[in-house]
Parts: C-alpha cells; structure tokens; sequence
C-alpha cells in the first residue's frame, strides 16, 4: 500500500514553461538573451503571458512611431516659431533671423575675413 506522503513516480512538466529563460551558449545568443531578461524585467513584461507581451509592446511600437514621425514633421516648424517668439520677447520687435545673427554675432560686416 502506498504512502500518503511518498512522491508520485512521474511529475508532469513544469507549467508554464520557462525554458525561454535558460542561458544559451553561444556568445552571440547569450548577448541577445541578456538583453531580453533585462528588456523584460525593467518593464515587467516576464509576469505577462505572451499574447499580452505581444499587445503591450505592439502598443508602445505605435506610439513611438507616432511621436517619431511627429517630431520629424512639425518640430522644425514648432523650433521657427519659437525662435520668432524669442527674437520678439528679447528685442521688443519682429524682426527677421537677421536681428538674431547680429546679436549672435555672424551678422553681415560684423566679422572681417582674413
């Protein structure tokens, strides 16, 4: 008669499966799977189940592309219009870039060429 407290003979596998987590040997695989546990583990995607790693980081993928292709369409133009508001705040008038490189010192006839 078997005991109450003696193992069974066969476990099942651990689940869920964390053979992901394992070291791989090769040096170019240990560099990636570095990355990864430390990508995963300052934003604790390592509690998530896959399909909810997937969504979050498809999530953050749009949004980044988003701020990126913001900052390279409208920021330049953001950039003039705070240098024009500068240029009135510091001199009390509009002027042109002109009144700015004076002032900065790369104005016309302001420095003598060698």
């Amino acid at each position: 008669m078997p005991s109450a407290l003696a193992p069974p003979a066969y476990l099942p596998p651990a689940k869920p499966d964390h053979s992901f987590t394992k070291k791989p040997t090769s040096k170019l695989g240990v560099f990636f799977w570095r990355r990864r546990m430390w990508f995963e583990s300052t934003f604790a995607l390592s509690m998530l189940e896959p399909w909810e790693k997937l969504l979050l980081i498809t999530l953050f993928a749009a949004l980044f592309i988003l701020v990126c292709y913001g900052m390279v369409m409208y920021f330049p133009q953001h950039l003039m219009i705070m240098q024009r508001r500068a240029v009135y705040y510091l001199w009390g008038q509009e002027g042109g870039e002109r009144l700015l490189w004076q002032w900065l010192g790369f104005g016309a006839g302001l420095h003598k060429e060698l």
